[in-house]
């Protein structure tokens, strides 16, 4: 839904709404998404809600995301999504999204380079560092606009095969993590990411399983015979937040430019687990240190002594 601008320069704020396939069969999950933009740029920082109802005339109200993890693909492009499973039996469901902008939050992105920054590489044994990343003012790279509301219909979609009563939403895992990043910090790895849900992106995990390899291939292929991470003190927090966990990565050496690859998996109980995340690198990265500059004034000093003890020296002699 488009309406008009408050100034004849400004362009409006468009929303749109789909679904992700016009029909699914139980125990297929539906994605909702909803996209925010002004012109060509992505609009931040708003709540964004769709409206699902079955021909009976059922809700479900469900708030998308738009921070790259569970059915969100990338994070802050103006597209926000969610999963949708709550199924209330076979039929035609219709669609709306309500995306609002309060108290000035709302914003628009610049779309800044997303290009993966390395700290440095290896060369023939010697860890070479990169020059440092370069800073993006946040008030370049982002501009705010006016509170708006907009209302969009995104159709409708069929649902079969739906079993007659009882939780559906069940059958499904919690979601797979799709933006763990680890780094090193001293002598210990301190991993984020976006905590899924006990169901897909909905709810909260009942624990995690945090694996760790010096070889990417032992998470790839053999994830359950990887190493397994102590996270008896990690509980898991409710979809959408950030998570943080860090640990001593034992009985390993560790050395400059020593790579470690940990993956991780969501639980629901009883042992009902998501698919395997993506696998993060950490990088022990020492940086050279700078040479030393030699205090010129004491050099200078001592320079001066010594001129003036051969000028002693010439004069006796």
């Amino acid at each position: 839904m488009t309406t008009r601008a408050r100034s004849p320069t400004t362009l409006p704020v468009i929303a749109t709404a789909h679904i992700s396939q016009n029909t699914a069969h139980y125990p297929s999950p539906m994605i909702v998404y909803a996209r925010v933009s002004q012109g060509f740029l992505p609009v931040l920082g708003i709540n964004v809600t769709a409206i699902i109802e079955n021909e009976d005339g059922h809700q479900v109200t469900l708030e998308l995301w738009d921070n790259g993890a569970g059915a969100d693909t990338v994070k802050n492009d103006g597209i926000y999504s969610r999963y949708f499973t709550d199924y209330h039996g076979n039929g035609r469901y219709s669609l709306k999204v309500h995306a609002q902008a309060r108290k000035n939050t709302a914003r628009l992105s610049q779309q800044q380079n997303k290009a993966l920054y390395i700290p440095g590489y290896a060369e023939n044994g010697k860890i070479i560092p990169n020059p440092p990343k370069p800073e993006v003012k946040e008030d370049v790279a982002e501009a705010q606009i006016d509170d708006f509301s907009r209302l969009a219909s995104g159709g409708s979609f069929t649902i079969s095969v739906v079993p007659p009563n009882g939780n559906h939403s069940q059958v499904f895992p919690p979601g797979k993590i799709v933006d763990l990043d680890a780094k090193f910090q001293g002598d210990r790895i301190q991993l984020s990411w976006t905590a899924p849900g006990k169901v897909l992106d909905k709810g909260r995990a009942d624990s995690y399983m945090i694996r760790i390899s010096k070889h990417v291939l032992d998470l790839q292929e053999n994830f359950d015979k990887a190493a397994l991470i102590n996270t008896s003190g990690l509980i898991p927090k409710e979809a959408g937040s950030v998570e943080n966990f860090e640990f001593k990565p034992e009985p390993s050496k560790i050395e400059n430019g020593t790579t470690f690859y940990i993956a991780i998996q969501a639980i629901r109980e009883p042992n009902v687990t998501s698919e395997v995340s993506n696998i993060a690198q950490a990088t022990n990265f020492i940086p050279p240190q700078e040479p030393s500059i030699p205090d010129l004034g004491t050099n200078i000093s001592a320079i001066s002594l010594a001129i003036f003890g051969l000028a002693v020296i010439v004069s006796i002699f």
